[in-house]
């Protein structure tokens, strides 16, 4: 069976944020100069048609948006692999260690063999991928499936992992995810988790975690966490959006909290682009402060919307738009610098938010 991938470039029609002549010169000038860094990306390349997903990943056979990330202007980007689990459950919260294991490594086994794109496991590296002019990829998971073997997080610490959600949208041996009708926190062996990925050095991610588990990751954790692809509550009530309570309890602890451009998840309007990401951007500057905001996209490389009707069962009606325009891919990662400039933002300020707050942030906590 072939399976027909999707376009890693110009998928869809996909707007270039405008900037005036000054601010086109500030943009390639900041370009050259920027750490452009996203704490949630999906590299992998989807097919086509997104009903053929479980069969292309059973298949071992795996494309990686080497192309759309280098088209973005991405000094690096994180993995957040997962897809495989999709084997042996149609559930993403319940996937097996073992199939997010091999790939990791089929993932890596590819990116040895790649010239212009190199593993990289901390903003060290990722400063010299910058410099070198090369993009890195740093492994990281949606969240972790290791059921109750805390052995497992040594395991991926060894194959390169150095960032990883807790949960997904349902409960696990560590915790309750955002979706669980009761929220009873980390468990005892979340806290053990929790513990061991400080002692490691890998950063430790509560984007799907419910709200007492991101609380007690918080507090449990002895370095800073991440929300890595969320948005503001207060802007969206949506289920995967967090309060302020929260957001500000993580960047008080010295936390990055990463703003999402999930088509359908900031907007009901049928035709949705960058400016409802970027006024969450601007909600959570003025709520934790610029140090402590960063990109986390949630992009794929592939019909984002598809997969959510498609494996998330989400209905029509739940899916307005077609794609978020100026946003749609990792392709499309200078418009967010771009979208910075045209809202004002300082050069200062968009380096913080397009990678330099995200380097700070892995020196807090990677080893």
């Amino acid at each position: 069976m072939v399976i027909k991938l999707a376009q890693q470039i110009n998928r869809v029609p996909s707007m270039v944020v405008p900037l005036d002549k000054e601010q086109e010169l500030r943009f390639q000038h900041l370009m050259e100069q920027v750490t452009l860094v996203d704490v949630h990306q999906h590299p992998m390349v989807l097919p086509e048609e997104m009903e053929e997903l479980t069969a292309y990943v059973r298949s071992n056979e795996y494309s990686w948006g080497y192309q759309a990330v280098q088209h973005g202007g991405w000094t690096a980007v994180t993995t957040a692999n997962f897809y495989r689990g999709l084997i042996n459950t149609p559930d993403l919260s319940m996937v097996d260690f073992e199939d997010v294991l091999q790939e990791v490594a089929l993932m890596l086994s590819d990116l040895a063999r790649q010239e212009k794109v190199v593993k990289v496991g901390n903003a060290d590296g990722i400063e010299a991928v910058k410099q070198q002019g090369l993009v890195g990829f740093l492994p990281t998971l949606e969240h972790l499936a290791i059921g109750d073997e805390l052995n497992r997080v040594d395991i991926l610490h060894a194959v390169g992992i150095r960032l990883a959600g807790l949960t997904y949208n349902r409960k696990n041996y560590i915790g309750d995810g955002q979706y669980e009708r009761n929220d009873g926190g980390l468990s005892n062996f979340g806290i053990a988790v929790v513990q061991r990925m400080n002692e490691l050095g890998m950063a430790i991610d509560i984007s799907h975690a419910s709200y007492l588990t991101a609380m007690d990751a918080i507090k449990f954790s002895q370095t800073p966490v991440t929300f890595s692809h969320n948005a503001a509550f207060n802007l969206r009530p949506a289920p995967r959006c967090r309060n302020d309570e929260e957001l500000k309890a993580c960047a008080d602890n010295g936390g990055l909290v990463a703003v999402t451009a999930v088509p359908n998840s900031l907007s009901d309007d049928p035709k949705q682009d960058i400016e409802c990401v970027m006024e969450h951007y601007d909600y959570m500057v003025k709520l934790v402060g610029i140090d402590h905001v960063g990109i986390g996209t949630d992009t794929s490389v592939g019909n984002h919307v598809a997969f959510h009707r498609v494996v998330l069962g989400r209905t029509p009606d739940q899916l307005p738009a077609p794609y978020l325009d100026g946003l749609e891919s990792p392709a499309d990662g200078k418009n967010i610098v771009r979208a910075l400039i045209r809202r004002g933002y300082s050069d200062e300020d968009t380096t913080k938010i397009a990678g330099g707050n995200a380097l700070a942030f892995f020196r807090r906590v990677m080893n």
